[in-house]
């Protein structure tokens, strides 16, 4: 990895882009990680690109396990220039056998934009002698050799994965900070015996600490599309984490693009108006919710090495001057529901 110099990601994404296309870039909301009847969804692919769609997204990535969705009709039928994308993906469902454990380890692997399927290590997705780490490996090679952007899925899930799995990621690989689903267990947790799971949070914060490079996604994760159980608190369902790519044009290319350089920040429910990052300064300017009625206040929380506060500062404008010490920066910004969003890192030369 290259740390020699400020690696302001966002900034320098967004000059790119602009200077690439000449367009001037914006915001596209999208999910990247769904499923359909294709695999284990109970809503068809129309069904769930038209839920997404009629929900102001601008693109969804369609992640069925083992298997690329054809996303052409869908595109045909539902797709609009510059306002809703349909992208094709896959959901590598990779088991690892544990025999500490009743359950098998999950390290599953999303690829955004693959040409083509992607079969897991093992017999029926379960691979035996093999670590989690070889694994991502191999899955993400496998990614890119298909033409595809990899991310690594809800480490906590089934208390699967930790930092020592994912400390040979290659840089820029995104993983999920956030999934939606309600069993995933984000927050990490103390099982009162000794076994204690980072949050996610805290695991992206150990793991920039080491000097591993990785972008965070909010992704639902949804399963569940039937008209009751979008209700259902405890059901797999659309709409609870997303992400905001900045990019010139709404394409495969242009927002796969995007994401592989960082440009894109991750969300819960706050957006923002804007942030970047110079040598000298992150800025966050957050966007001031349209309804008079909403009253949320908000705080943005930098963090640095180890996991550190550098700085805390309320309202909807925030800024943190670079002092060259921090190791790497990064904004979280919470509202006073809870919702939250996430800037990605930038790094800094600390040796």
């Amino acid at each position: 990895m290259t740390t020699s110099r400020l690696l302001p990601v966002v900034a320098l994404a967004l000059a790119a882009s602009a200077t690439l296309a000449g367009a001037q870039p914006r915001w596209y909301r999208g999910n990247t990680h769904v499923h359909t009847t294709e695999s284990d969804g109970n809503g068809t692919p129309l069904d769930v690109a038209r839920w997404y769609k009629a929900h102001g997204y601008h693109f969804v990535v369609i992640t069925d396990h083992e298997k690329v969705t054809d996303v052409a009709p869908l595109q045909a039928q539902l797709g609009v220039p510059g306002a809703f994308l349909v992208i094709q993906g896959e959901e590598i469902t990779q088991q690892i056998h544990d025999s500490s454990r009743t359950v098998p380890r999950q390290a599953h692997v999303v690829g955004i934009g693959v040409s083509r399927a992607i079969q897991p290590l093992g017999e029926n997705r379960i691979v035996r002698g093999v670590s989690i780490a070889a694994t991502y490996e191999r899955n993400l090679a496998e990614v890119r050799a298909a033409g595809g952007l990899p991310q690594v899925n809800h480490p906590n899930f089934r208390w699967s994965v930790g930092a020592e799995d994912m400390a040979q990621l290659p840089d820029s690989t995104l993983f999920e900070v956030w999934n939606s689903q309600p069993a995933i267990n984000n927050l990490g947790g103390d099982d009162g015996e000794g076994r204690v799971a980072l949050s996610t949070d805290a695991l992206w914060d150990t793991l920039l600490t080491r000097g591993v490079l990785l972008f965070g996604v909010a992704s639902d994760d949804a399963h569940k599309f039937r008209p009751d159980q979008l209700e259902d608190f405890e059901a797999t369902r659309p709409g609870g984490g997303w992400v905001m790519v900045r990019a010139d044009t709404l394409t495969p290319a242009a927002i796969i693009g995007a994401m592989r350089r960082g440009d894109f920040y991750a969300t819960t429910g706050v957006l923002l108006a804007d942030h970047a990052a110079t040598p000298r300064e992150l800025r966050v300017r957050i966007q001031k919710p349209a309804n008079p009625r909403d009253d949320r206040r908000f705080v943005t929380r930098f963090v640095g090495r180890g996991g550190r506060t550098l700085a805390t500062v309320a309202g909807l404008e925030a800024r943190y001057t670079v002092r060259g010490d921090e190791g790497y920066v990064r904004a979280v910004i919470m509202d006073s529901n809870g919702r939250r969003a996430w800037t990605q890192p930038t790094m800094i030369d600390g040796r």
